[in-house]
């Protein structure tokens, strides 16, 4: 299987794609308790790559305070659309340094 990033990117969706919106609402609904990193993997089937990916972000959202993940998560937003519309952002390099990771 892909990375996370490649699965949030591929060019034509398949059983395999994520879609960038429900990501970042996972993502927020991770951020506020209301899921864990468990359910994510579990509803993506992520294998162990996707998951490391999966860990870094959710380790740098569980560092931040309510406030910064709040900017945090408009910005994760901001980043994939703008990734999956190819513009900038388009390497896993350039995603994790866009978001500092």
């Amino acid at each position: 299987m892909a990375d996370l990033f490649d699965r949030l990117y591929l060019s034509s969706p398949n059983d395999a794609s994520i879609g960038v919106h429900y990501f970042r609402a996972a993502m927020g609904d991770y951020a506020t308790g209301h899921s864990t990193r468990q359910e994510i993997i579990g509803h993506w089937a992520l294998d162990a790559e996707a998951q490391a990916d999966l860990n870094v972000l959710c380790d740098h959202v569980d560092s931040l305070s309510v406030l910064g993940k709040a900017g945090f998560l408009l910005e994760l937003h901001d980043v994939l659309m703008i990734a999956e519309e190819g513009a900038k952002y388009t390497t896993k390099a350039a995603f994790r340094a866009r978001l500092g990771l």
